[in-house]
């Protein structure tokens, strides 16, 4: 979540004022660098100076290059669900959704300084399809780009409109529809939903049984397909 030259700290957030200029009000000149001015640097063994290189359409930071050229391991975190696991990297930014992206009161991203978050108890596994085309449309077994997300359960359909950018001026334009897993890689259309449909986009994604039994995991109830559109 980051730029080039600005360091980001998941406690304090970043570490220069808000710049309207740059996306998501994210100020675009920090100060420190990335290994210094971020708590874990000194956890993940980075040395001060390192250099931040964020990835591809600032989905960073994703990787850190030492100033020796040598990368020190990460540590493991033992003893967690279904084995131990690494560091997960930060958020990604991404311009298509602007819910992966909180903005706090004072226009900055993330908590304000000295607050955390606190998360909703219930989530649902989201995919959301990134096809021009319908799902249902397309030839059996061919191959679609998704993201996956976990969405709180009490969220409205309005605001998942909104949180992943279906903000068309006309309203019934914007539109969500489930997508269903039909075997040999076909898909089939299941409900729709318009961004004038009043009634539904009061409520809750739990509501249409996008709840956290959703989990996708064996012998549980398979995740959520979406197809979100805004034209």
């Amino acid at each position: 979540m980051a730029g080039n030259g600005q360091g980001w700290n998941p406690r304090w957030g970043w570490d220069a004022p808000s710049n309207s200029a740059s996306p998501f009000g994210v100020g675009g000149h920090g100060g420190m660098p990335y290994a210094t001015s971020y708590p874990g640097a000194a956890y993940y063994g980075m040395p001060t100076g390192a250099q931040h290189h964020p990835g591809a359409g600032a989905q960073g930071p994703t990787y850190v290059i030492p100033q020796t050229g040598q990368q020190p391991p990460l540590p493991v975190f033992p003893n967690q669900p279904g084995g131990s696991r690494l560091p997960n990297p930060h958020p990604v930014v991404s311009y298509e959704t602007p819910a992966l992206n909180m903005t706090n009161s004072t226009g900055g991203v993330g908590c304000e300084p000295g607050y955390n978050y606190y998360f909703p108890a219930l989530h649902t596994k989201i995919h959301v399809i990134k096809s021009e085309s319908p799902p249902w449309r397309l030839p059996a077994g061919m191959s679609m780009h998704f993201g996956a997300y976990h969405v709180p359960t009490n969220t409205t359909v309005a605001e998942l409109l909104k949180g992943f950018g279906a903000t068309n001026a006309s309203a019934k334009k914007n539109r969500v529809t489930e997508v269903v897993q039909g075997g040999n890689g076909k898909w089939y259309k299941g409900l729709t939903i318009s961004g004038d449909d009043k009634d539904d986009l009061k409520k809750a994604l739990k509501e249409f049984g996008w709840d956290h039994t959703r989990t996708g995991r064996a012998g549980e109830k398979p995740v959520v397909w979406l197809w979100i559109t805004r034209d």
